[in-house]
């Protein structure tokens, strides 16, 4: 017995077989189906394909043999992988190398052996061989066939090594999952979870178990921005009909409280169509229900692809005519193209069945093969009897013919499923590509061993960096992270790897062209078999602009509450102001009021004094509020057209009396023609009297005060001129902040510094500007410049000085008012006030429940409500009375400390009639009290 040589490429062969995974594997139907044909082609009852290792020949599948290994030294297949082609022995005990083979002298009895060399990438693995115990030949046919199967068993290894670098895809993608940080989980067929993963814990602080066994029956409670959410009718009937669901938010208790899950779904389903439950993931929803689907779809398609049986052999002949005949053909061919095949004769039916779109280059490919007798190799669509559409491959090897004809043998192979996969993937590949880039994700790898990184294109573009990445490292990359960040980023990345958890961190980088940019990173580690780190796998998102705009809001957010506070401090200085000024001014009305108890001439100078000095203390607390109000535009103004020259008239007559006093000269007016300007009447006044007041009181003694009203073009200027002593430069500079009064804080001139301000606040509300024109020693000229108005009917004014008239008493007899207020001086005051008013009886509450009970009981004309009282609040008793059918009608003042437009605005809302705001002017008082019990 002469034992086989040991081929020269044995190393390679070997790595072959390691690579492919194929020795000691479990059957395979496909390779199955191939010795069984190999068996009935050749009319052989035993039939191997075998593959051969450094001690022994392993049977992969067999046919007519138990035994599924021999030992290499008595193999056949040792010799015919030696061979280019068919190895061949037609008679063993003829043959001296076999003659005293244990195979041949002892079961099976092997008589013949023919075997053909399984080449995968140029390398000889093993055999597809034919066995019988009768000497015997192969006929040319039954050879040929030998071969094509060989080729099929090729193929099919190859088809071997895809489902490989699938399978490995498939993980990658599930790498990149964890990597995320995403908490994923899965239920049975009775929707309690079955599975959670670790990510779990960090989203809702309890471990995985924990959910284990849980129903998955929660109600959605919100919808996520741009994507639709079902009630939980909806969601319960779509459970039922076993339907996936995408960013479903559901509650989750926690062990912090009560947590917001975003959950993205999709049913699974077996082989028969059974459903197993739902598999589904939360937080980062497109690209984790992407990847799921996807991932689904691969592991169906290669389950697929691997239980296929081959596709059909077959012989196809062109004559030199140009048709075509089948002179043989397999079954499997039938069903591939779904119509019967005749073997002999013409038949073009099955080109027709080609694509109309392939057909033309399925063609070309054909006559090229028979002109240059060339290998025909081809993939291409065919559209069936019932409409369906496949994709077929077709291998053939040419030979021509004595009569000028070619002869094609082949294989033709199904691989719909296999182009499935790879146009699923493309597709897949280019929607993550696309969600990526929307997103602006990019992915990053860091080998440990050799510190390189890898990033694809997004992540390159955030980072500044050219793409392809070459040759970049881990440390070229940390030099490029902010000072100020780059020792808690390595500290995160080796308690990631430490700890096997997911890195998340923002860090600033510094890109090649110096810009800076703010990262958002996420990274976990992938480790070998012993748990040791191998790399770190990650996405990294430009958050720039998003920690930008989080800062503003940060930095808006102070300021609002910073003005809220001083707001809240200027009521509160306002009405801890007012409370005693109330008692201060109203007392001195009184006492100037009184006919009956007449004080002496100093002491009515005295009480004068007293009062101005009220007054000025008022007015600068009004100043300050109003700055407030224009600064917060806590204020509405109306534009309308107004008479410049008669709001101008106005307010000259309004302050005549100061300027009177002053010694200054208002020139007169006269008849004006109407200059119309667009502004509110009340703000116009506002600034036509804080402008003409500074005129008066900073004038010269005896100066006058001049005024004019110019048109020029779309804007009217309104100008002051005085004559007082002028403004420097550096004071003009300084004219406009709040307080700083130039000086004149260091004589006797009244004032606050606010006026200016609120004056050039009101101008710029209205549209306009304020303006100043002055010099050291030629007085000043203050112009308002509004937008220019039309003409239009002539606006009731009120008659100045009419709310301090006096008014006469009511004729209708006597009337009650109720005050409630718990302040001991104000009802003084107020008692004093009703004591000039014999008709007019005064009823004190100093609590809410007092005054409404006297408002039930008495049924006043009036009642004055204090808005801080020491039960209750002004907003809660007028809600009260208002509600009470007995006190629903009355009317009621709020009269308060408290002169905040917000609050006066919410006293008007909840029911008050009017509001009054203290101190009182005890001349408007009686003025308002006489027309609202008339």
């Amino acid at each position: 017995m002469q034992s086989p040589p040991i081929p020269h490429d044995e190393a390679r062969r070997m790595a072959v077989l390691r690579e492919l995974g194929v020795l000691d594997s479990d059957a395979e139907a496909s390779f199955d189906s191939l010795v069984h044909t190999a068996s009935r082609l050749t009319h052989c009852p035993i039939s191997l394909l075998s593959f051969v290792d450094d001690t022994r020949q392993w049977f992969k599948a067999r046919v007519g043999l138990d035994v599924c290994e021999t030992p290499r030294e008595f193999s056949f297949c040792g010799h015919a992988i030696l061979e280019e082609g068919l190895f061949q022995v037609n008679d063993t005990l003829a043959d001296p190398r076999f003659a005293d083979n244990p195979l041949v002298t002892g079961p099976p009895f092997i008589r013949f052996y023919a075997g053909m060399p399984i080449v995968f990438n140029g390398v000889r693995l093993g055999t597809l061989n034919v066995i019988d115990r009768q000497p015997r030949t192969l006929s040319a046919d039954e050879v040929e066939a030998l071969r094509h199967l060989t080729r099929i068993a090729s193929d099919l290894l190859r088809s071997r090594q895809r489902l490989a670098a699938f399978n490995e895809e498939r993980h990658r993608l599930l790498d990149f999952a964890r990597a995320s940080g995403d908490w994923m989980w899965e239920t049975d067929a009775q929707l309690r979870h079955s599975w959670v993963s670790d990510g779990v814990e960090a989203v809702l602080g309890c471990p995985p178990s924990s959910l284990i066994g849980q129903l998955l029956t929660a109600a959605p409670v919100t919808t996520e921005e741009g994507f639709g959410q079902p009630d939980a009718a909806g969601f319960a009937a779509l459970l039922r009909r076993r339907e996936p669901f995408s960013r479903v938010v559901t509650e989750q208790r926690t062990t912090s409280g009560l947590a917001y899950v975003s959950r993205s779904a999709v049913p699974v389903f077996d082989d028969h169509q059974q459903f197993r439950g739902y598999r589904g993931t939360a937080r980062d929803i497109t690209a984790q229900v992407r990847a799921a689907r996807r991932s689904r779809t691969h592991d169906i398609l290669l389950r697929k692809l691997s239980s296929q049986v081959p596709g059909a052999i077959f012989q196809f002949r062109m004559d030199v005519a140009g048709h075509f005949s089948y002179p043989y053909a397999s079954e499997g061919l039938k069903e591939l193209f779904g119509m019967d095949m005749p073997i002999e004769g013409e038949v073009s039916t099955p080109l027709r069945v080609v694509h109309p779109d392939d057909r033309a280059g399925f063609m070309d490919a054909i006559r090229e093969s028979a002109l240059r007798l060339a290998h025909f190799h081809r993939e291409y669509r065919i559209v069936r009897g019932d409409g369906s559409l496949r994709w077929l491959e077709t291998r053939a090897t040419p030979e021509r013919l004595d009569d000028g004809g070619t002869l094609w043998h082949g294989f033709t192979a199904d691989v719909t499923e296999r182009k499935e996969i790879e146009i699923a993937l493309r597709r897949s590949e280019e929607r993550w590509e696309m969600a990526a880039d929307a997103a602006g994700i990019g992915i990053a790898e860091v080998d440990l061993g050799s510190k390189l990184m890898s990033m694809d294109r997004r992540a390159c573009i955030n980072h500044g960096l050219p793409y392809p990445l070459q040759g970049y490292t881990m440390g070229q990359w940390v030099e490029t992270i902010d000072r100020s960040d780059r020792e808690a980023v390595q500290a995160g990345f080796q308690h990631a790897l430490a700890t096997r958890t997911t890195l998340e961190t923002r860090c600033r980088l510094v890109r090649p062209d110096g810009s800076e940019v703010m990262l958002e990173i996420t990274a976990r580690g992938r480790y070998d078999p012993q748990g040791q780190p191998t790399s770190l796998v990650g996405t990294c998102r430009d958050v720039t602009a998003q920690h930008a705009v989080d800062r503003l809001q940060r930095d808006k957010e102070a300021a609002e509450r910073a003005n809220r506070a001083k707001s809240e401090f200027l009521s509160r200085v306002s009405h801890e102001l007012r409370t005693p000024l109330n008692g201060i001014l109203g007392f001195a009305q009184v006492m100037a009021l009184d006919r009956v108890d007449t004080l002496a001439p100093a002491q009515q100078r005295r009480l004068h004094s007293v009062e101005s000095a009220g007054r000025r203390l008022l007015g600068l607390i009004n100043d300050v509020l109003d700055l407030t109000r224009i600064e917060s535009e806590d204020f509405s103004l109306r534009a309308i057209s107004v008479d410049a020259w008669a709001a101008i008239r106005d307010c000259a007559d309004l302050i005549q009396p100061l300027a009177d006093e002053a010694c200054i000269r208002l020139m007169p007016l006269g008849d004006r023609t109407p200059v119309w300007v667009k502004a509110d009447p009340r703000g116009l006044e506002q600034v036509l009297v804080n402008l003409v007041s500074n005129a008066i009181k900073y004038n010269r003694p005896g100066g006058r005060v001049e005024f004019e009203v110019v048109p020029d073009g779309a804007q009217v200027r309104i100008g002051i001129r005085d004559e007082g002593r002028g403004l420097s430069l550096q004071q003009q500079a300084s004219l406009f902040q709040p307080f700083n009064r130039l000086g004149a804080e260091n004589t006797r001139t009244e004032g606050s510094g606010l006026g200016l301000v609120i004056c050039q606040r009101l101008a710029m509300a209205m549209g306009g500007a304020l303006h100043v024109n002055s010099r050291p020693g030629f007085g000043s000229t203050f112009s308002v410049e509004l937008p220019a108005g039309t003409a239009s009917a002539p606006q009731p004014q009120p008659q100045a000085g009419s709310v301090l008239q006096l008014p006469p008493l009511p004729a209708t007899g006597p009337r009650e008012v109720l005050y409630i207020e718990d302040e001991p001086l104000n009802m003084v005051l107020m008692e004093e006030v009703f004591r000039t008013q014999p008709e007019w009886t005064l009823l004190v509450a100093d609590d809410g429940a007092t005054g409404a009970r006297i408002a039930r009981e008495s049924r006043p004309d009036l009642i004055l409500i204090d808005m801080n009282l020491p039960d209750t609040n002004g907003l809660a008793l007028i809600r009260r009375l208002r509600q009470d059918p007995s006190t629903r009608q009355l009317k009621c003042i709020a009269l308060s400390a408290d002169a905040m437009r917000e609050q006066i605005d919410a006293a008007l809302a909840a029911g008050f009639d009017d509001y009054w705001t203290k101190p009182i002017d005890i001349r408007r008082v009686l003025s308002d009290l006489g027309r609202l019990l008339a």
